[in-house]
């Protein structure tokens, strides 16, 4: 905590500066990039949904014809569902930036809320400070991102192995559920709760109807499964894979862009792995993300030369184009880095 009685802020005390310049050449190509699309959002997060029920419904029916066969195809859809609420909850982020629609913004709240916040209990409102602070105090005790790094000792994750990786999310994990379900619950109880609805509606009473009652509750369990153990799971891998705050003191260099084809796929859905890019000009969209990643890297030497990147889970983040395969670091990379 900064010391009152100094005249001199302490590093806590200063936000980070943003540490990279755009260059002119590209400043059109960005101008565009920030546009908007509410409709293309829209149906992406009812693709998402879409995929949520199928899973559940199939994985329910299946449980009650064939339990041999469908015990391994639920465990994998309970997986599928907690991609897919991670994905939605990647919306909501979109919507606490405006980027479901920048000039309509009660437009962007009500679609953000009804088609992301609703199935993951999320609530924007609450959610858009905490995390606009992230922004705006990036790096300072302010900072709620740095304030869990601190909290759960983040940066310190042994990532290199994936057992020694394993056991240390599962260490941290309760902790890291318990704050999340205590400021979810403080935020409002009613919305936090609201997934529950959510998924018997959506899941459980569609396979009761097309299935059974036996299997409208095996796809709920689905469900559950997937929002109560694989969400945050893969929301916690995810969060702790996005900066090192360390040994950097601009907002460029403590950002970490998530690229492999698991974490694209799987841990960061809708471009959240491009993590940078979205530090540098959060009013991006989701999906105009990776062109402007490529764009830079083409166009720009400096920003291909500093990226920080990470290419699997287990990486190390490396600067620019080069990347490491996942397992321990070597010296080079260690102090590059």
């Amino acid at each position: 905590m900064p010391n009152p009685n100094s005249s001199v802020p302490t590093v806590e005390a200063i936000r980070y500066r943003r540490g990279y310049s755009t260059p002119a050449r590209l400043r059109e190509d960005i101008k565009a990039a920030h546009q908007t699309d509410p409709w293309r959002t829209a149906l992406t997060a009812l693709a998402d949904q879409l995929v949520i029920v199928a899973a559940c419904i199939a994985a329910g029916a299946l449980l009650i014809a064939q339990p041999l066969a469908g015990v391994p195809l639920a465990l994998l859809a309970a997986v599928l569902v907690g991609r897919q609420l991670r994905a939605l909850e990647c919306l909501v982020h979109e919507g606490s930036h405006f980027n479901w629609s920048r000039k309509r913004r009660a437009l962007n709240d009500f679609l953000a809320i009804a088609l992301a916040a609703f199935p993951t209990g999320a609530q924007l409102s609450g959610y858009r400070e905490s995390h606009l602070r992230h922004h705006g105090a990036f790096g300072t005790d302010d900072d709620p991102d740095r304030q869990r790094y601190r909290e759960l000792d983040l940066e310190s994750l042994d990532r290199s192995r994936p057992g020694a990786f394993a056991r240390g999310l599962l260490v941290r994990l309760p902790a890291y559920q318990r704050t999340w379900w205590r400021d979810s619950l403080q935020a409002s109880p009613a919305v936090a709760l609201l997934p529950l609805a959510w998924g018997a509606a959506f899941t459980a009473a569609p396979a009761w109807a097309v299935a059974g009652a036996s299997a409208g509750l095996a796809a709920g369990a689905v469900w559950l499964a997937g929002f109560a153990v694989a969400l945050p799971i893969l929301r916690f891998i995810g969060e702790a894979s996005e900066h090192v705050y360390s040994d950097a003191d601009t907002v460029f260099d403590a950002t970490v862009s998530n690229l492999g084809t698991t974490q694209r796929a799987l841990i960061h859905p809708h471009g959240d792995g491009y993590h940078t890019v979205h530090h540098m000009w959060p009013g991006v969209p989701h999906h105009r993300l990776a062109r402007l990643h490529r764009r830079l890297m083409a166009a720009d030497p400096e920003y291909a030369a500093r990226l920080r990147r990470r290419s699997g889970i287990l990486a190390t983040p490396v600067r620019g184009s080069r990347m490491t395969p996942a397992g321990p670091a070597t010296l080079t990379e260690r102090t590059s880095t």
